[in-house]
């Protein structure tokens, strides 16, 4: 089998029918950073070939431009104006390998791992701003591609996941070696084969080599300077994924700084708007669940140090309530039946409540003339205190608004500190997790289910019985519309 594996998953990686456009994606965006001619129109081209890359890019500018200057960005040559040629090329660049390993099965540990790649890109590009010399763009792709070969093991090899976890737990192996141990294939041997199968330029080679650069990083020529930076940011970014402790974690990541001769001021620097660069791509990227990463890198004292993501920690995507799938039953009775609107609406929210254990569950309904969301049905202890304060204006950023605005289902996470897009009446039961699903008829605009509770009942399975209820809502508005 391990002669074998190399040729097996390059097959199963062609097979991918989005993966030529991934590598045109990468090809096209490294040739407009040599092009001095390039202009916004021309990465705005780019990314406009792929809708999913599109519709990622625009909610990334407005999370951004929300925080910082207020209104709605609907274009992506006014979200590359906004956020800058070169961050837009690589959040591209960035988005578009994740769409590369985005699976159903183990979305979870597949998330948390593409985090930790990208954490260490935003280290590399920061620590690069921060010490000079080096080009901050550069070094945060070579340091994103350093993980390449073990993503696509992650994403195309998922029945070796357990072995490669229980090589690492058991043995003490590092992540290359237990790969390697498992299905007979350097990580690096395979992201290189595969970049030069598809044509991908030779820049994002770069840090894909067993070579290790040693010594003081200011003491070095600029090449292993650079190889010695990426190691730093990806060792630090292994110890965030799988340290004991808060303490352990900047005890060893500072440890690594050192020995590198990298003052201490300085990667705390670098370390800090990397995670604020993480926050910003947060949204985009998790499930309902918050991967474990995101989680251990925000970590404090007062918080105890969440679990290292795992196979076995990856819920089942298909477990569903039980309660859902009979209120979905009973919903295509009642649109037979023409059952009161009110009945059904009733109906759904309290399946939802009770199905999922849910501390809230709100119906709203908008108000075109005020431009305001209203809630007109809700179940949860909470609904009847905060109802008459629970109104959300369309003409403000809230992330209740914002997400009605963008027509799409979203995740709301209860926020570390407050916020000034949270509501006082959110989060105020012991949920971590809110979801959102606007509700359209006739493609206008009509309504919204905010659903507030623990982030484990929002399992795949039951997301889709979520969508389902929703879309039989709108279903029930259009029916009654017509006569």
């Amino acid at each position: 089998m391990k002669e074998n594996f190399r040729s097996t998953l390059l097959k199963r990686i062609a097979r991918n029918p989005d993966f030529p456009a991934f590598a045109r994606t990468v090809q096209e965006a490294y040739r407009l950073t040599d092009d001095e001619l390039a202009s916004a129109n021309d990465l705005s081209a780019l990314i406009l070939r792929d809708p999913a890359l599109t519709h990622r890019i625009l909610r990334l500018a407005n999370a951004a431009h929300y925080r910082h200057l207020g209104g709605q960005i609907n274009t992506v040559t006014r979200a590359v104006t906004v956020l800058g040629f070169e961050e837009v090329r690589l959040a591209a660049l960035a988005l578009s390998l994740f769409e590369q390993i985005e699976s159903k099965r183990h979305s979870r540990l597949l998330q948390s791992r593409f985090l930790q790649a990208l954490y260490q890109a935003f280290l590399a590009q920061d620590l690069a701003r921060e010490l000079g010399g080096l080009s901050a763009e550069e070094m945060f792709l070579c340091a994103l591609f350093q993980d390449f070969g073990a993503l696509l093991v992650y994403r195309h090899a998922p029945e070796h996941l357990a072995e490669i976890e229980r090589a690492r737990r058991d043995e003490g192996l590092d992540e290359d070696t237990a790969i390697q141990k498992v299905v007979g294939v350097l990580p690096v041997a395979l992201a290189r084969d595969v970049c030069r199968q598809w044509g991908l330029p030779e820049s994002a080679r770069r840090f894909l080599t067993t070579a290790r650069a040693s010594g003081k990083i200011t003491r070095l020529t600029p090449e292993a300077r650079a190889l010695r930076l990426g190691q730093l940011a990806r060792t630090a970014a292994e110890v965030i994924a799988r340290g004991d402790s808060v303490e352990a974690i900047r005890r060893d990541t500072l440890d690594l700084a050192r020995r590198c001769e990298v003052e201490t001021s300085v990667f705390e620097d670098a370390s800090t708007v990397a995670r604020d660069h993480m926050l910003e791509y947060e949204e985009l990227l998790s499930s309902a669940e918050r991967p474990a990463f995101l989680q251990r890198m925000e970590a404090d004292h007062d918080t105890p140090m969440p679990a290292q993501e795992s196979v076995a920690a990856d819920p089942d995507p298909e477990v569903r309530s039980e309660r859902l799938i009979a209120c979905i039953e009973q919903t295509t009775q009642a649109l037979t039946d023409e059952e009161p609107l009110g009945q059904i609406f009733a109906r759904m929210l309290e399946a939802m409540h009770e199905g999922l254990g849910l501390d809230l569950a709100v119906l709203y309904m908008l108000e075109r003339k005020a431009w305001q969301l209203v809630p007109r049905l809700g179940q949860g202890a909470s609904f009847a205190e905060f109802k008459p304060g629970m109104t959300v204006s369309l003409s403000e950023t809230s992330r209740v608004a914002q997400v009605f605005q963008s027509g799409e289902d979203r995740s709301i996470h209860r926020p570390k500190m407050p916020s000034d897009d949270i509501f006082d009446w959110q989060f105020q039961g012991t949920g971590d997790l809110a979801m959102a699903y606007p509700l359209h008829v006739n493609r206008a605009p009509f309504g919204l289910f905010y659903l507030e509770g623990p982030a484990a009942a929002f399992t795949e399975g039951n997301l889709n019985s979520l969508r389902t209820l929703r879309n039989q809502a709108a279903l029930a508005l259009k029916s009654r519309s017509k006569r």
